[in-house]
């Protein structure tokens, strides 16, 4: 843990606790406070980001963005609960997920969280429907439950006729659409995208960005997408930049782009 920031951490972490939502306050699903990840290196320490503070709104999409190495990967493994911080906090609504036991965070990460990759980690052996099956059967839900919740997210995507086709005979863009069912499948309440169009071509990736768009709004989705490409960016809500370990509105440090 870092030795700074200790009695300002813990105000926050109480001020945090006592809010509650009003009337037509909006709700925040996502949240983090004074935030910070040191890695080990020898006998010093590499830094990708400290006190980082984020809030993110109940069904607002949110893109992160920044130069490679910049730490955007690291903030959403944390977010995640993938990996944990070396200091701060990280509320989902009011529940602190740095702090559950390992059994605990992989659950909350099962039930609440569905995970967008670049890499669609498809399992080749299986079918598309089987592929979408599997946080379910993990959770312990019904073969045949399972298997009529994984159709219906199919054919939110558009593949229910590719259901039977195993990973290895769909197109790239299949693939990752299949990847967006199997992250959608189990119903959470927060999306995380790691650069979900970036092994893709850019039509192809349009319209996986406008299929994210269009289940974002039927599902009510609280989402935080990580890309390279800021056209596609500037379709959420918000734009922030990830520049020397703090998060900054785009607005304030990137001038629109020119017409």
């Amino acid at each position: 843990m870092l030795k700074s920031g200790t009695t300002r951490l813990t105000t926050d972490l109480r001020r945090h606790d006592s809010l509650k939502v009003v009337g037509d306050t909006e709700e925040i699903a996502v949240r983090t406070v004074h935030l910070a990840k040191v890695y080990p290196s020898g006998q010093a320490e590499i830094t990708v980001f400290r006190d980082l503070n984020l809030e993110v709104k109940s069904g607002e999409s949110v893109a992160v963005i920044g130069e490679s190495g910049a730490g955007k990967s690291t903030l959403l493994h944390l977010l995640g609960g993938l990996d944990r911080p070396s200091e701060g906090a990280i509320y989902f609504g009011e529940r602190r997920i740095e702090e559950l036991d390992d059994g605990e965070l992989s659950e909350f990460r099962n039930r609440e969280i569905g995970f967008v990759w670049q890499s669609h980690s498809l399992l080749p052996e299986f079918t598309a429907l089987e592929n979408v099956m599997m946080p379910l059967l993990i959770r312990g839900t019904a073969h045949q439950k399972a298997a009529r919740t994984a159709m219906d997210r199919l054919v939110q995507v558009g593949l229910e006729r590719r259901a039977t086709h195993r990973a290895g005979e769909l197109s790239g863009g299949e693939q990752q659409r299949v990847s967006l069912a199997r992250a959608l499948v189990a119903s959470p309440k927060v999306l995380l995208a790691d650069e979900p169009t970036g092994s893709l071509d850019y039509r192809t990736g349009e319209g996986i960005v406008s299929l994210l768009e269009q289940l974002q709004r039927q599902l009510e989705l609280t989402s935080i997408l990580v890309t390279h490409n800021l056209a596609f960016a500037r379709r959420c809500d918000r734009v922030l930049i990830l520049d020397k370990g703090q998060l900054h509105p785009m607005d304030d440090r990137v001038p629109p782009p020119q017409t």
